[in-house]
């Protein structure tokens, strides 16, 4: 069975016009209608740590042209929360909203985001706004950092890879795979990207993965040091991981029966499942080290927000 998932390697977009000031009317863009949102959940109950949850979202806000390409503006948002190690039992909340510039090939032109940390309970406290904004421009990306009265600067490169082309741009796509816990770019949907149009019988290929790091609340000269170390940085914003079609099948995803095809990654993500309106609709994860049980991200229906 062929499923058709997020347009990767070709333009995605089904123009029909363009306004005025450029941005462009279109049915669907990397599989998004405009104003479409997939929401993501952490699960199943059972398997979360005491107070532990996480909620995803992504939004295709509008789509604009830059330079002769279409670009993609969606909305992300994570929230995760678990209770703290303060004997008063409190409720500790890390929030995150972003945006990210992503063009018809998938790759991530622009990201910008902002975190806070929140505790909720008998002493409610909320912390300092933290952001990171990560702008292409020609073969790096410029890092902005901030944090209460300070700004900083960075500069990095991009990791070769043999389906990387920074004339286009094409070849990398935003999403962080990681082993332990969950993550702001752990969202399903952004790994949707990196899946082609129509996915065939056998597919396999190498993807070049771009992961954003978080800004932290006290950064020192360590940090700083860190962060100019370009050969470093090489390393810690870019993973290669295989993906590889595997077989079709039915999947319960939120009490309802869904026709899938599983995809394989190497690393910690485990298995991958999309439908056949190619949305992803779960990512297995490691077993929990603290619980011991296995858990996933699975995506909420309407009727579940």
């Amino acid at each position: 069975m062929l499923l058709g998932v997020a347009m990767v390697g070709m333009a995605s977009t089904n123009a029909a016009a363009r306004t005025s000031d450029g941005q462009a009317v279109v049915a669907t863009f990397l599989g998004y209608e405009i104003g479409e949102e997939r929401r993501y959940v952490i699960a199943p109950d059972d398997a979360m740590r005491d107070g532990e949850s996480a909620t995803w979202s992504v939004r295709l806000n509008r789509v604009e042209t830059d330079k002769g390409r279409s670009i993609g503006v969606f909305g992300l948002t994570h929230v995760e929360s678990r209770w703290g190690l303060n004997p008063r039992r409190v409720l500790v909340e890390w929030n995150y909203v972003g945006e990210a510039r992503i063009n018809e090939f998938g790759f991530p032109e622009a990201v910008r985001f902002s975190m806070y940390e929140e505790h909720v309970g008998e002493t409610p406290w909320r912390g300092v706004l933290m952001s990171a904004e990560y702008t292409l421009e020609g073969d790096e990306y410029i890092k902005t950092v901030r944090v209460p009265d300070q700004v900083w600067e960075f500069r990095f490169g991009i990791a070769t890879h043999e389906d990387l082309d920074l004339d286009v741009p094409t070849g990398m796509f935003l999403f962080r795979p990681q082993s332990t816990g969950v993550d702001f770019f752990m969202n399903p949907a952004l790994l949707g990207f990196s899946v082609p149009e129509v996915l065939p019988d056998t597919w396999k290929q190498r993807v070049l993965f771009f992961r954003p790091t978080y800004p932290v609340r006290y950064p020192g000269a360590r940090y700083v040091t860190g962060e100019r170390n370009r050969v470093a940085a090489i390393r810690r914003y870019y993973i290669k991981r295989t993906l590889e079609a595997k077989e079709s099948s039915e999947l319960e995803v939120g009490g309802r029966t869904l026709n899938v095809r599983k995809i394989d990654v190497t690393g910690p993500v485990r298995d991958v499942f999309v439908d056949e309106f190619g949305r992803v609709v779960r990512i297995d994860l490691d077993r929990d080290p603290i619980t011991r049980k296995d858990r996933h991200i699975r995506l909420l229906f309407p009727s579940e927000y």
